[in-house]
């Protein structure tokens, strides 16, 4: 008769392989926020696709120069946490923001079953994929800790993570998305101040102040010519009838953008982490950019101050705030 595993003592032997060398480090001088304005911060963390390996023919080349893949996606995790602390320096004099929620959108895995051909376009397998991208995450929320009191991450489902080929109906526990966020969970069973949320459906209603997001992945709008505004605005219309909600939150189409729902709804999608996409230049016509979306909240607004954070900026170009240590 097979054994039937316990998640609890799978992911304690998987930790146990995950080494102790921090990959993502908090910049330095980092200070405290000293402003009298309370508000709560969030992070928009979508299309991470660990293990993906992505390469772009420019203007001119002969040769593919490789824009993304896992030693690149560290690097972009501690220009993500150093551009979070840079912009935290500048609202501190001002603000006193003491939460982080973080709105996981999905495919923080890449998978290797997705498409045929796949394997030619990734440098670690599924399992190896998670397990590195949960050390990395965990480096991640650890420093934010030194930024924030509290840090919430709700960690929703995306398409990619999923274990059967074909697109079928499954529940979203049938992910490795959901595994990375269980995994995240035994990490941080300890530690009073990370609360970690894996719905154990593709949406979510998360609530700051009196304020209503809805969360999803995204993957169930449909675009109309590739055009994914059509889609975004008649499906959430119709969903704010169905349920009261201020700003919805999503992932999956790789391209940063804000879309009115009516005069007192808004959709936000956020960016990707990899640069120049192959398959977006094939498919689209379009280069995505590594870039992700950090907001605020306050009891008077459900977006005041806004962010767009490039996770290819350089230290070395001019007129940029954000440096990478």
């Amino acid at each position: 008769m097979k054994e039937v595993v316990d998640i609890q003592e799978f992911s304690d032997s998987i930790l146990k392989g995950l080494g102790r060398e921090r990959l993502v480090k908090c910049p330095s001088p980092r200070n405290a926020f000293k402003g009298r304005i309370l508000e709560t911060a969030v992070l928009l963390l979508s299309d991470v696709h660990a293990g993906q390996v992505n390469s772009f023919l420019e203007p001119g080349n002969v040769k593919p120069t490789i824009t993304y893949n896992s030693d690149i996606m560290v690097q972009e995790f501690n220009r993500l946490i150093d551009g979070i602390s840079t912009i935290n320096q500048l609202l501190s004099y001002a603000y006193r923001v003491d939460k982080l929620y973080i709105f996981g959108l999905g495919d923080y895995i890449e998978n290797d079953l997705i498409f045929r051909g796949q394997r030619f376009f990734i440098d670690k397998a599924s399992g190896e994929q998670l397990v590195f991208l949960s050390k990395v995450m965990a480096d991640f929320i650890s420093e934010l800790l030194k930024e924030f009191k509290e840090v919430e991450f709700v960690c929703i489902a995306g398409n990619h993570g999923r274990f059967q080929t074909a697109r079928e109906a499954a529940p979203a526990c049938n992910s490795f998305d959901y595994l990375f966020g269980k995994m995240l969970e035994v990490i941080f069973k300890d530690e009073p101040r990370v609360k970690i949320v894996i719905p154990e459906s593709w949406y979510y209603f998360a609530d700051i102040y009196k304020w209503r997001y809805f969360l999803h992945h995204g993957d169930t709008v449909y675009s109309w010519m590739s055009i994914p505004y059509y889609g975004l605005k008649r499906q959430g219309t119709a969903r704010r009838v169905e349920e009261r909600f201020d700003i919805e939150c999503i992932g999956h189409f790789h391209q940063l953008m804000t879309v009115p729902i009516g005069g007192n709804s808004k959709t936000i999608v956020n960016g990707s982490w990899i640069a120049n996409s192959d398959l977006g230049w094939k498919k689209f016509g379009q280069k995505s950019k590594a870039e992700q979306y950090y907001f605020g909240v306050s009891p008077k607004r459900a977006r005041t101050w806004r962010w767009t954070i490039d996770l290819k900026h350089s230290p070395r170009e001019k007129h940029k705030i954000l440096r990478e240590k």
